[in-house]
């Protein structure tokens, strides 16, 4: 049920008070602006209070309806939601346009019809109800676009904070560590080492959003060596890069969680182990990365989070928006990710 009334939500709630006043004081602006036109500066003041009392009564009328469309519309999509709201404040001008110019003769609003007559008054204020009432719509649908926007890179960092900790890799390196600090203490140095800029890559602060791919492969050595002093030979990694490839710039932490999937889903989970392949190239102006691994179907699954492939996703539509891709494949002996990102844009 709740999903169904998304698409109303652009719409602000004009069942309160404080919504139910801002749409006063703007029909209060739109008379003063109508008003200035008057050509008699004696009949300002009179023309002004009719116009004030005909679009305030507009406006309480128009907020009234479209609390009921917020409502009761939640079964339609945006897009009808838009159009049946456009129609309703068109249909409430027009129903109060023509009471107006009926009650009016004997109420004192005949000043406002001007010698036109009939068609032309209610012309004009369909006219002017339909500019306003899209620019209205156009705001709140932009508003709306702007805070889910927000939301979701909100949600994505939230997201990618949680995945950056793997308890089950922290957990494995520093038993390693502890195990090679007697027999070897400087490889047990260089893991710590290792251990220590990973970390500081995925918690400081001060980390860069945007780094080279050199950069993001020095993670990604680091994190191999790493996992090395846990699965020994078993581990190898094939690294095919193109010197063209090496400066440019993608996403901080976007090949080396890839690595370490390759790894814990693929290698680690294979009594004889394997390669993973990391191979990179620029074409057309755009990098395009490939991380492969052996595949490990039969094989008993390894814990940890599986979220890294999906926050990639998220974080890189909201960098990159349709311009950028990560597909995935698989043939009968390898799992595939390939990742294209456009290099024709600063991403400072």
């Amino acid at each position: 049920m709740q999903a169904a009334r998304e698409p109303v939500e652009f719409l602000p709630d004009f069942c309160t008070g404080s919504r139910v006043l801002h749409v006063l004081l703007v029909c209060e602006a739109v008379a003063v602006v109508l008003a200035l036109g008057e050509a008699d500066p004696a009949a300002l003041p009179r023309r002004l209070l009719l116009l004030s009392v005909y679009l305030q009564w507009i406006g309480i009328c128009s907020a009234a309806a479209l609390c009921l469309v917020r409502r009761h519309a939640g079964h339609l999509d945006a897009r009808g939601v838009v159009a049946l709201a456009y129609l309703t404040l068109l249909a409430v001008t027009f129903a109060i346009t023509e009471i107006t110019f009926v009650a009016g003769r004997y109420a004192g609003f005949s000043p406002l019809f001007g010698p036109a007559g009939h068609l032309a008054f209610v012309a004009r204020s369909l006219g002017i109800c339909a500019v306003v009432a899209a620019l209205a719509l156009r705001y709140f649908w932009l508003r709306s676009a702007w805070r889910q926007h927000a939301r979701a890179e909100v949600q994505a960092r939230l997201e990618a904070l949680q995945a950056r900790i793997e308890p089950h890799f922290l957990f494995n390196s520093l038993n390693s560590v502890a195990a090679l600090i007697a027999a070897r203490p400087a490889a047990a140095e260089r893991a710590l080492e290792d251990l220590a800029a990973l970390l500081r890559a995925r918690l400081a602060d001060d980390a860069p959003d945007v780094v080279t791919l050199a950069d993001e492969l020095v993670l990604v050595e680091a994190y191999a060596r790493i996992e090395q002093l846990r699965l020994g030979e078993r581990l190898t990694l094939d690294f095919d890069i193109d010197p063209a490839a090496r400066g440019c710039r993608l996403p901080a932490l976007t090949v080396q969680p890839l690595v370490e999937n390759a790894i814990a889903h693929g290698v680690a989970r294979l009594p004889a182990g394997g390669t993973v392949g990391v191979a990179a190239g620029l074409r057309e102006r755009m990098l395009v990365v490939r991380v492969t691994n052996p595949l490990a179907a039969d094989a008993p699954a390894a814990p940890g989070n599986r979220q890294a492939l999906v926050n990639i996703r998220r974080r890189l539509a909201l960098r990159y928006g349709d311009t950028a891709r990560i597909d995935i494949a698989r043939d009968e002996q390898r799992f595939i990710v390939d990742m294209q990102l456009p290099q024709d844009r600063s991403d400072s």
